[in-house]
């Protein structure tokens, strides 16, 4: 339950949100709870945006800002007390609760839900509400339907539907003092839980038990979850991006790469790191790893307010491209490798994405089309890897310069699939070369990424302390676990 000293900041954003919303009716649904299988639900997390604006835990929960109301601004509607109910699953805050708890005007229970939006919806121009809610959006296109049916009997309801995910993402992306400090939090304890796997980590253990000595960090310091599925992959895996399984053993002469965080108080860290299973980096995965830190080093200079976001990007794969070409990796030099995107071979994803309530977390990048700039108050990532598949002997590369911006804005046009045509037909009149990728480097994947705040002076890596040069992290693999093995 909300203490009532920690209503403020909710008060707070809901005031803003209301005075964005002006005269229309707002309903912001909660998470529902969702069977996993049988008689047994996924672990319950509240909707971000939800939370963000009300507190409250609970699910299956509904919130209706109504501004223009003379009473009832600010109405939850949730699960009312159950005392058998909550004999099995717990204490609810019933409508009660929802009043003297979490500071709504009015609550009533949910099966009222629609009763009262018939009545909230009359007089107002305009219904706030985020389309794409499997589980909500017939609800609403019935009550507007409804309306419809009211309008023509003179009475005012809705006529359109606007999204308040411009009004709350914003809200998110710049962050308060209070917000920084649960961030901070989430990042000191991934921090700790990313040197214990280093010292935990050793040939011929699984790579669920490195994820198991990680998350018991998390856990023992307070974590209620991690704040996304923790990525622990060995050897090849490494080159699978987002690969979950965990279940490799490992073996002497593997990279580990994991990438993880912990969330408290609803805010995510966002930690990767890469390190010698057997403590020791071998001379081509010491080279690969070099290459990836010079590079987020270069990124990292580039987090400064005023700075475009995809500058940090293009100061990242600069450094990667000119390595890349000095180890022989790619077929041309830097500047041909630029303008055709030959690096997006062993670095195929971007350098950042925002980061807070969710790992990849709201907030547009684009502007009218153009780099948003940084503001003090972002958090972002700053994660550039590289990646060789371990089955590949040989890279195939179109010789064709395009641009990137032109490429996402073709897609977005024609729609992926004819866009792709597109451009298979622009690379096969462009011609290719094949190229040789070095034996010894095959199989290595390499990602290091650091949380950032952007300040008024530049970049504040909030990340920082966890190991990340070669000395920092093989002296810490070299130092014995605090958890028993």
């Amino acid at each position: 339950m909300t203490p009532a000293q920690d209503l403020a900041p909710f008060v707070e954003r809901r005031q803003r949100f209301a005075d964005a919303v002006g005269d229309g009716l707002a309903v912001i649904p909660g998470a529902r709870e969702v069977l996993r299988n049988g008689d047994v639900s996924y672990e319950f997390r509240q909707d971000s945006d939800f939370f963000f604006l009300t507190g409250f835990e609970e699910p299956d929960a509904v919130a209706v800002i109504n501004p223009s109301h003379a009473k009832e601004r600010y109405v939850l509607f949730v699960r009312p007390r159950d005392r058998e109910r909550e004999i099995w699953n717990g204490r609810r805050a019933g409508v009660e609760g929802a009043v003297a708890d979490y500071g709504a005007d009015a609550a009533y229970p949910i099966d009222e839900l629609d009763r009262r939006l018939r009545e909230y919806i009359l007089d107002r121009p305009s219904l706030v509400y985020r389309l794409g809610n499997p589980a909500f959006d017939g609800r609403i296109t019935r009550l507007l339907a409804e309306g419809r049916a009211a309008r023509s009997r003179g009475q005012v309801t809705p006529a359109t539907i606007e999204d308040p995910g411009p009004i709350v993402h914003e809200m998110r992306l710049r962050r308060s003092p209070g917000e920084l400090a649960r961030q901070r939090r989430a990042c000191e304890i991934s921090r700790e839980a990313h040197a214990e796997a280093m010292r935990y980590a050793r040939p011929g253990q699984y790579e669920y038990q490195v994820q198991a000595a990680l998350e018991f960090v998390f856990r023992a310091h307070g974590s209620p979850r991690t704040g996304y599925p923790s990525i622990v992959a060995s050897g090849p895996n490494a080159c699978i991006l987002h690969y979950t399984e965990n279940r490799r053993r490992m073996a002497d002469g593997d990279l580990l790469l994991i990438d993880a965080g912990c969330e408290w108080e609803y805010h995510t860290a966002d930690i990767t790191r890469t390190f010698p299973v057997n403590g020791r980096f071998t001379g081509p995965q010491r080279a690969i790893y070099e290459l990836v830190l010079r590079a987020q080093a270069a990124g990292l200079v580039a987090v400064r307010p005023g700075h475009r976001l995809e500058a940090v990007h293009d100061a990242v794969r600069r450094v990667l491209t000119e390595g890349l070409v000095e180890l022989g990796l790619l077929p041309r030099g830097v500047a041909d490798s630029l303008a055709m995107h030959h690096y997006r071979e062993f670095y195929p994803h971007g350098t950042s994405h925002w980061l807070g309530m969710d790992v990849h977390d709201v907030g547009d990048y684009r502007i009218r089309r153009v780099s948003r700039p940084l503001e003090a108050g972002m958090v972002l990532t700053v994660e550039p890897g590289l990646y060789v598949d371990p089955e590949r002997e040989t890279a195939t590369f179109a010789l064709r310069e395009y641009s990137e911006d032109e490429m996402w804005e073709r897609r977005y046009r024609l729609g992926a699939t004819a866009a792709k045509q597109l451009e298979e037909e622009e690379r096969a009149r462009a011609g290719t070369i094949v190229h040789a990728i070095p034996r010894e480097f095959r199989g290595i994947g390499v990602r290091i990424e650091d949380d950032v705040l952007v300040t008024a002076y530049g970049g504040e890596v909030l990340t920082a302390g966890t190991p990340k040069t070669v000395d920092e992290v093989e002296r810490i693999c070299a130092e014995p676990p605090r958890l028993p093995r």
